[in-house]
């Protein structure tokens, strides 16, 4: 059916307010059928920004690779640092770039999902009762997801997977942070100031480039374990797939409807 971006705001907002803006459900990619167990089982395996950059740098793959993970790269025209006592300059230094990272970011484990809050999916139907949804990926991102993320993917009820992080952080005693990647410019202001609040919504911030990837992402206030896995506990949500079939998924939502009185 044919549905006017109006009422699928519309539509959406509806069905956002009885469930939540956030997405219904998380998406973990895996290279093989072991580790796609392992994160049904809640093992969920986390890497540190130090780990993504140097790959990159290693291997010129950008991707699993990214050479500004929680790094802020400003584009300078100039620096000028001045004596608040006094208003003298100091120094000054040419155009550049200024980069600011904090060491201890490189401890923290990173464990990535991907999301699609049920604004970002394509309605293929709907009326008074139902409306049916799927992924809004393209057949290239498709392409893209099974060659660099891999063949097998794990579907997670999202409150279940929500959940499970609280309850472990709150065991541990640690804070944490779990929420949608920001995809934008180095030198965008609210990036900028993540970084000079030293705020752990700095972990939530990558560069335009990498928008295809949809990213939720969990870090935690903890040094990574030896062995790199958070153990949550096992999912009861938990389906594992091939990632070849999530085009051909469909997600119905039913519910009951009344119409605006008067109208």
């Amino acid at each position: 059916m044919s549905i006017s971006p109006e009422e699928k705001k519309y539509l959406v907002e509806q069905i956002e307010n009885l469930t939540s803006p956030r997405p219904l459900f998380y998406l973990k990619f895996c290279s093989c059928e072991k580790f796609a167990e392992d994160v049904c089982n809640g093992d969920l395996y986390g890497n540190t920004a130090k780990f993504f950059r140097q790959r990159e740098i290693d291997t010129g793959e950008r991707g699993q690779g990214d050479q500004f993970e929680l790094l802020l790269s400003i584009q300078t025209e100039n620096i000028t640092a001045i004596d608040n006592e006094t208003g003298n300059v100091v120094f000054t230094a040419p155009k550049g770039v200024f980069k600011v990272q904090f060491k201890d970011d490189d401890l923290i484990p990173i464990v990535s999902f991907v999301g699609i809050p049920l604004g970002d999916m394509e309605i293929i139907d709907a009326d008074e009762a139902h409306a049916d949804f799927k992924f809004p990926f393209t057949d290239d991102e498709y392409k893209t997801m099974t060659e660099r993320f891999g063949k097998y993917c794990v579907i997670l009820g999202a409150r279940e997977v929500e959940s499970r992080i609280a309850s472990h952080c709150n065991h541990l005693g640690c804070d944490y942070i779990f929420d949608k990647v920001e995809y934008c410019d180095q030198n965008r202001i609210d990036r900028m100031q993540t970084f000079n609040k030293s705020a752990k919504e700095r972990f939530l911030y990558k560069n335009s480039d990498l928008n295809y990837q949809r990213e939720y992402r969990l870090a935690l206030g903890i040094e990574i374990p030896g062995d790199h896995f958070i153990r949550i506990g096992k999912f009861n949500t938990a389906k594992v797939l091939e990632s070849d079939v999530l085009r051909n998924l469909m997600f119905s939502i039913n519910y009951t409807s009344y119409p605006i009185e008067n109208k």
